[in-house]
């Protein structure tokens, strides 16, 4: 006969445990097999043709740095375009009205390429009895002159020299009348004002006579001729015009000039000997020039211009 076993209730809750464990570690191995079904990582593709990717990759790289170490030693564009683009660059500084280098006003006129007779035909020049030689000698017959004996800075605005028609007109009103008409204006004074006591009084109205100028003809180059140089006998005789003076005054010009922008131009050094005298045969009172002497002035200045901007 089969045997009958009999559980006390101490056995049951032992046996009911041990079932529980069993329920609960089943349990937890199927939660850890589902994470790792879940988050195992799948494995991934390789791209194909991986070398010869690469491969292409270091070509580019190589071609790449080859065409910046090109640029890097050469321009790119060819030199005849460099050239024109430079050109244009110019043209573009021109059309903004900025020179490409600022005039040194503070200087006197360069030598430059000589110019004929003809480009003083639009000319016009203002001064002394020393001007009236230059006339006389230098023959300049289509040229414009405003000149007399005597005239000083102070008296361009009111000695009357000018004739126009009948009238007699002071250069002032002269340069206003012709508004617009010169290209050129030449400016001679000093020699008659080395007696004055307050030199800087020469310089503002010289001043006054610069902007008259530029207001009545906007488009002229206006040049201020410095003093030029009288006989080293002279100088040593005289106490007004003397060497001493004669610096002294074309200091203040090309201040004044500088100040006032307009081209200083130094004719006394195309006269002058090796001292910065007037030489003894240029002259019969050692102020004056004789023709040859006005002509050399003329050559001065045919070979001391400024280009038209």
């Amino acid at each position: 006969m089969p045997t009958t076993r009999y559980y006390t209730p101490r056995r049951r809750r032992r046996r009911h445990r041990k079932a529980l464990f069993f329920a609960l570690l089943l349990l937890i191995c199927a939660a850890i097999i589902a994470c790792v079904i879940i988050f195992w990582p799948r494995p991934v593709r390789e791209p194909k043709n991986t070398e010869s990717s690469v491969e292409s990759m270091e070509i580019f790289t190589e071609e790449s740095s080859t065409e910046v170490s090109e640029i890097s030693e050469e321009p790119s564009l060819p030199e005849s375009e460099l050239d024109s683009t430079v050109e244009d660059v110019s043209e573009l500084s021109e059309e903004s009205g900025i020179p490409a280098m600022a005039y040194q006003y503070d200087a006197p006129v360069p030598e430059s390429e000589p110019v004929g007779e003809d480009y003083f035909k639009d000319a016009l020049f203002i001064g002394d009895s020393r001007t009236q030689g230059f006339i006389l000698y230098a023959g300049l017959a289509d040229t414009t002159f405003y000149a007399d004996k005597g005239l000083s800075v102070d008296k361009v605005f009111t000695k009357q020299i000018v004739s126009e028609g009948e009238s007699t007109l002071t250069v002032s009103d002269a340069l206003a009348q012709h508004q617009g008409e010169f290209k050129k204006v030449y400016l001679m004074f000093g020699v008659n004002e080395l007696g004055w006591n307050y030199p800087e009084i020469f310089r503002d109205d010289y001043r006054k006579v610069v902007d008259q100028v530029k207001q009545t003809q906007p488009d002229a180059q206006v040049y201020v001729q410095s003093i030029l140089p009288v006989s080293k006998e002279k100088s040593d005789s005289s106490d007004i015009y003397n060497m001493d003076r004669v610096n002294l005054f074309n200091d203040l010009l090309k201040e004044m000039a500088a100040d006032a922008e307009v081209y200083y131009v130094d004719v006394a050094a195309g006269v002058s000997d090796e001292n910065r005298y007037l030489p003894a045969d240029a002259s019969t009172d050692g102020v004056h020039l004789n023709k040859p002497y006005c002509q050399k002035w003329l050559e001065y200045l045919e070979t001391h211009t400024v280009p038209v901007e």
